[in-house]
């Protein structure tokens, strides 16, 4: 299973990032075949597939395609990843035709299934959201695309969540400005926490630990649909968190958080803190 996923990482990483027309030969089958609905034919052998690659990075110079989860078994390898570019070069290959360059950025979600046998992978089946694709690159009309985000206001969100619902625990908050299908992304947690009573339980549970702890926001700042912001945390250890018991420790701890807005309200939080920090100061590592 390593090796199927590791197989899958350089195909990724190497060829479609990298360029790398060794590695592409090295770990394409002779008779490997890729296809991908947003592209008329298939692409056949590790020369027909650098073609391709070529093609993308010629049309986007900053063109990028990352892994964000993996799942192997039997022959297979099922990668979930994330892409997007510049399209400032050459025209793009697509089913409704060759697309000029617009100078416009796109990043879309996508999924591939590859099949591995004999230590190569001999076929990529792609899907991607072809429509987000053709929306962003100006391909199709849009109302959405003249729409002009309120920046001010998702940064009153992204402040009421810190003040409001981290700091002083108003729970009541939480469907105010929070969507149904808010989700909650932090490394110290093994699954994304989703929903109005899983975060409800997270903010009690945060809470409980540290009955005085304040979030303070640095700075600030917010693009489309997206707001950024750095923060400090003080407050002292009374309950059991991450597995540490109480320690009646204060602490001081800092992170980024990245928010994104959907009609109105937080649709999702990407949180990343001194998490290493964090823990030394509730000592659960050593100093």
């Amino acid at each position: 299973m390593s090796a199927n996923k590791s197989l899958a990482r350089r195909y990724f990483y190497q060829i479609m990032n990298g360029m790398n027309a060794e590695t592409a030969h090295e770990i394409l089958s002779e008779d490997f075949v890729f296809t991908l609905p947003t592209h008329p034919e298939p692409f056949h052998g590790p020369d027909g597939f650098l073609g391709l690659v070529s093609m993308l990075h010629g049309s986007f110079p900053d063109f990028y395609i990352n892994p964000q989860e993996m799942m192997a078994g039997g022959d297979w390898v099922v990668t979930r990843w994330v892409g997007g570019g510049t399209h400032s070069g050459s025209p793009l290959l697509t089913v409704k035709g060759n697309v000029e360059a617009t100078g416009r950025f796109f990043e879309i979600d996508g999924m591939t299934w590859h099949t591995i046998k004999d230590g190569k992978i001999v076929e990529s089946i792609g899907h991607e959201d072809t429509l987000g694709l053709m929306l962003q690159l100006g391909v199709l009309p849009s109302e959405a695309k003249t729409a002009q985000p309120d920046l001010a206001a998702n940064e009153i969100l992204a402040t009421r969540y810190f003040e409001e619902i981290m700091s002083q625990g108003k729970l009541e908050v939480i469907e105010e400005i929070l969507d149904p299908e808010f989700a909650f992304i932090i490394p110290t947690q093994p699954e994304p926490i989703k929903g109005y009573e899983a975060f409800t339980g997270f903010v009690k549970y945060l809470h409980n630990a540290f009955p005085d702890i304040k979030f303070t926001v640095m700075r600030q700042t917010s693009e489309g649909n997206k707001v950024a912001s750095r923060w400090s945390i003080a407050g002292t250890h009374q309950g059991e968190f991450l597995g540490v018991p109480a320690s009646g420790n204060h602490l001081i701890d800092y992170g980024i958080d990245i928010f994104t807005i959907k009609n109105g309200k937080i649709f999702s939080v990407h949180v990343n803190e001194n998490d290493f920090g964090l823990m030394q100061q509730l000592g659960a590592i050593p100093s």
